[in-house]
């Protein structure tokens, strides 16, 4: 089942919207009046009639500029070992002023204990999954997007089988192409996107 936030952001689209699936997300939005290009390092099995798959290479994602309306990664950036080329990468191929939806387990997600009994193959805790790398809280989804030039327009905490950090961001209407990422702490700056903004972005 689509997520609430996701399934708005869908909603949203124009109908002729072409939305982008990196992870593939179980093909689970495939039944949207959309589009659909299912990204991955190597395509998933059960790939809906009418839907396109892309190549992942690395952070590299074998598209055009510009491709999609929504980007959407949900659950593939804690396996990231360079989180901030892997965002711009998504920039990239994001249309200019359109939307990148991002879900990943937060750093909560690490403070249920692990069961005692290997076995049994339950997934209470983060570090289970030896393919993880780290958690991201919602602080640092913030300056991720911030970082590759992009408002983050939506960023909370929320539950999807775990504690998860979720984030929507808008490219900006100027940018084509790649961002070229700015990475600042935010030490000193006033709260407030407005002066973040401000701080990393002053000619746009």
């Amino acid at each position: 089942m689509i997520e609430t936030e996701l399934d708005a952001v869908l909603g949203a689209l124009p109908s002729n919207a072409t939305v982008l699936d990196v992870g593939c997300y179980g093909w689970r939005l495939a039944g949207t009046a959309h589009r659909l290009i299912g990204i991955d390092r190597v395509e998933p099995p059960g790939r809906p009639a009418g839907v396109a798959f892309a190549t992942m290479h690395g952070a590299r994602i074998d598209l055009p500029d510009d491709t999609g309306d929504l980007t959407v990664a949900s659950h593939v950036l804690e396996h990231i070992a360079e989180p901030v080329a892997f965002f711009a990468e998504l920039v990239r191929i994001t249309r200019p002023g359109r939307l990148i939806w991002l879900e990943s387990p937060s750093e909560l997600a690490t403070q249920p204990r692990s069961s005692d009994d290997p076995e049994d193959h339950e997934f209470r805790n983060f570090w289970d999954d030896p393919t993880h790398i780290r958690p991201w809280p919602p602080a640092a989804l913030y300056r991720l997007a911030l970082t590759c030039h992009c408002r983050p327009l939506t960023c909370l905490r929320a539950e999807s089988g775990m504690p998860v950090s979720r984030l929507i961001a808008q490219k900006p209407a100027s940018l084509f192409g790649a961002p070229t990422p700015r990475y600042v702490t935010l030490r000193d700056i006033p709260a407030g996107l407005p002066a973040a903004w401000a701080a990393l972005w002053p000619a746009t």
